[in-house]
């Protein structure tokens, strides 16, 4: 079974982290033959580490991890993968794979002009 994990910076604020959990809930509607599951790189719970066991113990043979982040930076290029990797580790067996940033993408100017009224 495949496992969706949807991955942003994680916040200190309890309403910024709930919008990761709100993607996670399109992304099932999107997908309802995969278990998916959002974790915060860092600040707060939960982990990549907590995610990728649940969905390992849910029965995930495949992961592919989704960067909610706009660009190629650090995070995506380095730490996202140290941290998929380390987690993977204690799965044998669990085939993880890592998408890219979401920009730039003609979608996301789309989605820019949208959101400010002006498309």
């Amino acid at each position: 079974m495949i496992g969706l994990l949807v991955v942003d910076h994680g916040s200190r604020r309890a309403t910024s982290n709930q919008q990761l959990e709100e993607v996670a809930a399109h992304l099932r509607i999107l997908r309802p033959d995969a278990m998916v599951a959002a974790a915060h790189m860092e600040i707060s719970e939960p982990t990549i580490a907590q995610a990728l066991a649940t969905l390992s113990a849910g029965g995930a043979t495949t992961v592919q991890v989704l960067p909610y982040f706009l660009s190629e930076g650090r995070h995506i290029s380095e730490d996202i993968p140290r941290l998929v990797a380390e987690a993977a580790a204690a799965h044998p067996g669990l085939v993880v794979a890592i998408g890219k940033a979401l920009g730039p993408h003609p979608t996301l100017a789309a989605l820019l002009l949208e959101r400010s009224g002006l498309a």
